[in-house]
């Protein structure tokens, strides 16, 4: 399993820099969950993984590996003054860098934005996801984004189009 150990710089305080040397990228056996184990998965809400779920039903082809808040991009820097234990723990939980979900089929991986309604955020952060993936881990080969979502009216479809993302209506 493709692991990489890249580390962001640390920024601000000593906890800060250790949070920022712990930070390791992409799946790894912390991230990996079994198929079997329906909305348990760590790090999505249950609407995101009723969306994974019904994804992976309709999919019909067995991943040979599932993985799910998948950290990508290090953690964001906090200017120095600004540090404190809460604001780490803020910036922690509201802008994490973890991609929803990420399937591997044999050497190429696919990253998967879960979504009940189709937003143009889920283009943006597809986008992100896609850049930090192949800088941190390029042994790791993005071959699909995926926004998987319930419903995408044609206007949002065309832009994930043009921008090479897939769009699995669930």
């Amino acid at each position: 399993m493709p692991v990489n150990e890249n580390s962001s710089p640390g920024v601000g305080s000593d906890a800060a820099a250790k949070r920022a040397a712990a930070f390791v990228f992409g799946p790894s056996d912390k991230t990996r969950r079994k198929l079997e184990d329906e909305y348990r998965w760590a790090g999505l809400s249950a609407n995101d993984s009723a969306v994974l779920s019904s994804f992976l039903t309709e999919l019909g082809v067995v991943p040979d590996e599932l993985h799910t808040f998948v950290p990508v991009g290090g953690l964001i820097a906090i200017p120095r003054g600004y540090e404190s234990p809460s604001i780490e723990r803020m910036v922690e939980h509201l802008y994490p860098r973890r991609v929803d979900a990420a399937v591997r089929f044999g050497q190429e991986w696919w990253i998967l934005e879960c979504k009940p309604a189709s937003r143009m955020a889920g283009l943006g952060q597809l986008l992100s996801y896609f850049y930090w993936w192949c800088r941190d881990c390029p042994q790791c080969r993005v071959s699909r984004l995926v926004l998987v979502c319930e419903d995408c009216d044609d206007d949002e479809g065309e832009a994930y189009a043009a921008a090479g993302v897939d769009v699995a209506v669930v």
